[in-house]
């Protein structure tokens, strides 16, 4: 396969290429899509919400029992909630009026956090992680809650394209005057999914808006992503 090709392919899809040739008439098919996996993935919790209120509501649950469904409603309303802010996050980002609160960040620290929050997910995809970080007192300009879960959605989207017991790489560096966070590991899916190209193409509106910009490797087999923001 010719390389030159796969890697216009890929930043047609995604990135700064992609980003420098989006229209309005894109910016509307990337609401209608992030409307559709909203609609779709917010019916799981609310379904399981009102299934285990209607259990309360029946009665005869023992104490013990009552408190699990409580624990269990309480569980997908905060799903929910989380679900909620990230979709109105996702549709600002796309609509380039997201608001950001910036301060001067440690990106090691904002990613160390990103990482905890993935150890669940690593555990269930049968994935491990290993970092190299080189940067602990770079600094970038940066909203803090948008960039952890920028970083968070970036290593979301290799770990559920790795493959079982295999090994993300993340690494931290600085190159000219930019903080690099580059993430890659094995995959086994051939190409990207649309639900990955969605979430790549909000992550590339996500780093811009921080004057910032996503490179994505054209190796389906091994992808490579590269979130490079300015250092202050």
């Amino acid at each position: 396969m010719n390389t030159t090709a796969v890697i216009s392919d890929t930043d047609r899809r995604c990135g700064a290429y992609w980003l420098a040739r989006l229209d309005s008439t894109g910016r509307n098919e990337l609401l209608v899509a992030l409307l559709s996996r909203f609609n779709h993935d917010l019916r799981t919790p609310l379904n399981t919400i009102l299934g285990w209120t209607h259990l309360l509501q029946k009665g005869g649950l023992d104490t013990v029992r009552a408190r699990h469904v409580a624990d269990v409603i309480a569980r997908n309303s905060r799903d929910q909630t989380q679900l909620l802010e990230e979709f109105v996050d996702d549709g600002r980002a796309i609509l380039g009026v997201l608001q950001l609160q910036s301060v001067a960040l440690k990106m090691d620290d904002v990613s160390t956090e990103a990482i905890e929050r993935l150890s669940g997910l690593l555990t269930l995809h049968g994935v491990s992680l290993q970092s190299k970080f080189d940067t602990a007192n770079v600094s970038v300009n940066g909203d803090a809650g948008r960039l952890t879960r920028l970083a968070y959605r970036l290593l979301v989207i290799v770990t559920r394209r790795a493959r079982e017991a295999g090994t993300i790489e993340i690494e931290t560096d600085v190159d000219r005057g930019q903080y690099t966070l580059t993430l890659s590991g094995t995959a086994y899916e051939p190409d990207w999914s649309e639900s990955a190209l969605l979430d790549l193409r909000i992550s590339t509106l996500v780093a811009a808006l921080h004057d910032g910009e996503l490179e994505v490797g054209a190796d389906a087999a091994r992808p490579c992503i590269a979130l490079r923001l300015p250092c202050v």
